[in-house]
């Protein structure tokens, strides 16, 4: 989704992902052409992102150590929200992107979905369509702002994620046969693809004012 987004902008441009984490994303947009430099406040992620090939640095998504209009496009997945102050996240992407260069974003939405899995993964908040776009519009024409997930991811997360998240709070992976099942049954590329495609199944309802996450796609103005 976010990789789609990206995908408008010139091969060849340069694009900052942040938080870059093991470097998936990263290396997606890589292979697609593009120059990426990646950002993460924990040294051993930008550390395995760098060892993925993608250029790391540690940082601070809200006080970055790159010049004004560094980068042709930003792209931070399920970053905001572990933030403490957001809008200084949201200002530093705006002061280097070029004008007209592209923030992609993805967050979690709607605080009545709140559930244990926020909790497990240190959220501080999840966003209305109204919130987030408050933090870019007034320096980003918003091209996008989209509920995405419902009802596949939602059910996903629900029936499948949170149980195995309350069980990964209580074992590691190691000590954990259950756990390890699931790890080995990730690493099949044939059913990651039937995931996949079960998942584009919530195409269809995005014209819903609901959903799990929000996407965001601002230009610099």
């Amino acid at each position: 989704m976010i990789v789609r987004e990206v995908e408008k902008l010139p091969r060849g441009a340069r694009v900052l992902d942040g938080a870059v984490g093991l470097g998936q994303l990263a290396q997606k947009m890589q292979q697609r052409g593009y120059r990426v430099v990646g950002i993460d406040y924990a040294f051993d992620a930008a550390l395995a992102a760098k060892r993925n090939g993608i250029a790391s640095i540690v940082g601070d998504l809200t006080r970055m150590p790159f010049r004004d209009a560094a980068f042709d496009g930003v792209t931070t997945g399920e970053t905001l929200e572990h933030l403490d102050d957001d809008a200084a996240a949201a200002r530093e992407i705006a002061r280097v992107v070029k004008k007209g260069g592209r923030c992609v974003a993805t967050v979690p939405a709607l605080r009545s979905l709140w559930s244990k899995s926020d909790d497990y993964y240190e959220h501080r908040r999840r966003y209305s369509r109204r919130e987030l776009r408050a933090l870019f519009e007034e320096r980003f024409a918003i091209e996008k702002a989209k509920f995405w997930g419902f009802p596949i991811v939602l059910t996903y997360d629900t029936l499948f994620l949170l149980p195995m998240n309350k069980r990964r709070s209580r074992k590691s992976v190691d000590e954990d046969a259950a756990l390890q099942s699931i790890a080995r049954v990730g690493k099949k590329r044939a059913l990651v693809s039937i995931v996949r495609a079960v998942f584009a199944f919530d195409k269809l309802f995005e014209w819903l004012p609901f959903g799990p996450g929000l996407l965001l796609v601002a230009r610099k103005i």
